[in-house]
C-alpha cells in the first residue's frame, strides 16, 4: 500500500578504509546516527537514506525517489570547494561525501525541492551557493563563544537570536532560542541569494534561508540531537509539511 507521508532523502556520513582499524572499520562505511531518522519519523514522514554515490544518472534518479531532502552533519567539506587551502585543523576528508553532496543539492535546487540542512548541511548548501566557510573557530578575533567540546558530547548549549521577518522566525516563533552546538567551522560569506535568519551571541551565523525557493532553510546547530524540543520539532514539522505540498503536486 502507498502511503502519502512525504518521504525525506538524508544525507549520510562517510568512514575512510583504514588498514589498522579493527574489522570491520577497516572498510570504508556510510553511517547515520538515529535520531536524524527518529526526528523525520515523529514529524510525519518516511526516512530514505540515501548512500554517497558518484554517478550522476543515479543521484538523478535517487532524486526522483523522494520529497524533500535532509543535509545532516558531519566532517568537513574539503575548502577547495570554497577555493581555500586546507587549515591544519580539518577533519579527515571524504571524498565520496563531498561529490554526492554537492551534486544532490545543486539537483534538489533546480527542483525546488524542500531541503533542510543542519551544521555540515549548512555549510555545504552555502559552499554550493558560492559562499565561504572559517575552518577554524581559532581563526576568529573577538570573543568567540564555545562552541563544541573535545568529545562532541552535544552537551555544549548557547543562546541564538532570530530574525524577527525570517522565514526561521515565522517557523519556530521566538525571537531566542537555547540551541545545542558541536561545531569548530562556521559560515563566512553566505552564498549567492541566501539570508542571515540567525546569529549566535558572538555574532557567527547560525542560519540561512533562501526566499527564491519554497523551503529552503538551514542551521548551524543540531535540531534532531533535541528534536523533543519545541523549537526543534517545529523545523522538522516545516520541513514534512513543504515536503507534503510537493508530494501532493
Amino acid at each position: 500500500m502507498r502511503s502519502d507521508k512525504p518521504k525525506i532523502g538524508i544525507t549520510l556520513s562517510e568512514t575512510v578504509a583504514s588498514a589498522v582499524k579493527r574489522w570491520p572499520m577497516r572498510r570504508s562505511f556510510d553511517y547515520l546516527k538515529r535520531e536524524y531518522h527518529q526526528a523525520v519519523i515523529a514529524s510525519g514522514g518516511i526516512p530514505i537514506l540515501l548512500p554517497n554515490i558518484k554517478e550522476s544518472d543515479l543521484i538523478k534518479s535517487l532524486l526522483g525517489t523522494i520529497d524533500g531532502l535532509l543535509l545532516t552533519g558531519g566532517g568537513d567539506l574539503d575548502p577547495k570547494f570554497y577555493g581555500a587551502k586546507p587549515h591544519k585543523s580539518l577533519t579527515v576528508l571524504t571524498e565520496n561525501r563531498d561529490a554526492f553532496e554537492l551534486e544532490i543539492i545543486k539537483r534538489a535546487l533546480e527542483k525546488n525541492m524542500p531541503m533542510l540542512g543542519i551544521c555540515r548541511g549548512h555549510q555545504a548548501l552555502n559552499v554550493v551557493l558560492g559562499g565561504t566557510l572559517h575552518q577554524d573557530l581559532s581563526l576568529l578575533t573577538g570573543k568567540i563563544l564555545k562552541h563544541s567540546d573535545k568529545g562532541q558530547t552535544g552537551a555544549v548549549f548557547h543562546k541564538v537570536v532570530i530574525e524577527s521577518k525570517s522565514i526561521l522566525h515565522r517557523i519556530i516563533g521566538q525571537e531566542t532560542i537555547e540551541t545545542n552546538s558541536s561545531h569548530h567551522q562556521v559560515v563566512d560569506k553566505p552564498g549567492q541569494g541566501l539570508r542571515i535568519s540567525a546569529y549566535a551571541s558572538d555574532g557567527l551565523i547560525e542560519g540561512l534561508e533562501h526566499h527564491e525557493y519554497d523551503f529552503v532553510v538551514s542551521v548551524q546547530w543540531h535540531p534532531e540531537g533535541i528534536y523533543r524540543r519545541t523549537h526543534s520539532k517545529r523545523l522538522f514539522d516545516a520541513l514534512i509539511e513543504a515536503a507534503s505540498s510537493k508530494n501532493r503536486l
